[in-house]
């Protein structure tokens, strides 16, 4: 009898040539689908990275049509303006109406 187990295959990443990393990230970002647009630094913790490390992967991902940004000019913790990114799965109209 074979044992479940929890891990999932990149299946993605070997369909569009993308690392695991940004599979990782694909899949966080998934798991956040109802949120709509999500602040990069809540998918970094959830990924125990920094905003940091998972810039290439988005890089990754946005190249490959899968996500897209927003940048937005907010408040942040300490009250003074900053520049506060947000990511989210691409809608799948667009990209077929592109396609």
């Amino acid at each position: 009898m074979a044992t479940p187990t929890a891990v999932h295959t990149p299946a993605l990443a070997s369909s569009t040539s993308i690392s695991d990393r940004a599979f990782r990230v694909f899949y966080a970002l998934a798991m956040e689908l109802e949120q709509g647009w999500v602040p990069v630094p809540r998918i970094a913790a959830q990924l125990n990275m920094t905003s940091h490390q998972i810039r290439l992967p988005l890089a990754e991902l946005r190249a490959a049509g899968i996500v897209e940004r927003e940048r937005r000019y907010e408040k942040g913790a300490t009250g003074r303006p900053t520049w506060h990114t947000y990511i989210r799965l691409t809608d799948d109209t667009t990209t077929e109406a592109a396609a």
